[in-house]
């Protein structure tokens, strides 16, 4: 029984419309890393950027793993990272910013909503 991680990550990742850039940005790893990753067989990658990677595909690390092997699909219900990818992005350009000015913006952000949800 062969794994190939990069595979399906690859898939996952077309299945959700997403560039190696979106998933490289979603992630925190470079798009190198993700184009090495998807290119070859032989990979080399840590728990914890595999972790990354299955947070980013909201899904979890054994999913990736178990379907890499090709065992049967095991479809996680009302997983803790199943937000969708531009709240995702959302989320991760607030984590560069200093945790003052991500505040603003979050404060900024509710205030716009709760104005278009005025009408």
């Amino acid at each position: 029984m062969s794994i190939n991680l990069g595979k399906e990550i690859s898939r996952r990742r077309r299945e959700q419309k997403l560039t190696q850039e979106d998933l490289s940005e979603l992630s925190d790893l470079s798009v190198n890393f993700i184009s090495r990753l998807e290119r070859t067989k032989n990979q080399n990658i840590s728990i914890q950027k595999l972790d990354s990677i299955a947070r980013a595909l909201n899904t979890t690390t054994p999913d990736i793993i178990m379907n890499a092997y090709r065992f049967k699909k095991v479809k996680v219900e009302n997983h803790p990272d199943s937000t969708p990818v531009f709240i995702q992005k959302v989320l991760n350009e607030l984590r560069k910013m200093p945790p003052e000015k991500a505040e603003r913006v979050c404060k900024s952000f509710i205030i716009l909503t709760e104005e278009i949800n005025k009408d």
